[in-house]
């Protein structure tokens, strides 16, 4: 009955977190297309700012996907404690992996722009253009899916230092 308790408790802390960090992604999404109101391109049907929106959250689930495993090997599992410590432990973990999607996506959407210069990324998607949208959805995923497991080690490293 215990694990069946901390299970829901890991659950609804993943899905709290979780919401944050898709929440964060669309901010980040609106950090970088300065000038667009996403919500009103999305109520105007603008397909290429829900392509990105939705890649930016698929992105940070990506690279959330780590924090949410907790090395149980270092705690005392027989401590009455443990329970707790997981869920700190998780809760711990999903912030730091919060911090680090943040700057991970930050960072690539900002270096691929500057490597693009001669093309305005921001004004292409406020047109609906549809194939800025797949490129910038690419930059996005792929990153994520190379980034995630040095995420993972970090918060590793980070969590075997507290326990």
């Amino acid at each position: 009955m215990e694990e069946l308790l901390l299970s829901l408790a890991q659950l609804a802390i993943a899905i709290l977190l979780s919401a944050i960090g898709a929440f964060l992604a669309m901010y980040m999404v609106q950090w970088f297309t300065r000038d667009i109101d996403e919500w009103q391109e999305l109520k105007a049907g603008n397909a290429a700012i829900g392509i990105v929106l939705g890649a930016a959250t698929l992105g940070a689930a990506i690279l959330l996907r780590p924090a949410l495993v907790v090395d149980t090997r270092p705690l005392d599992m027989g401590r009455t404690t443990a329970f707790v410590e997981i869920l700190l432990t998780q809760a711990f973990q999903l912030a730091i992996g919060l911090l680090l999607t943040v700057i991970t996506l930050a960072l690539a959407l900002y270096l691929f722009a500057s490597l693009t210069r001669r093309i305005d990324e921001v004004a292409e998607l406020k047109k609906g253009n549809l194939a800025m949208a797949g490129l910038l959805s690419g930059v996005i995923i792929g990153v994520s899916l190379m980034v995630s497991q040095s995420i993972g080690q970090i918060l590793s490293l980070i969590s075997s230092f507290i326990w």
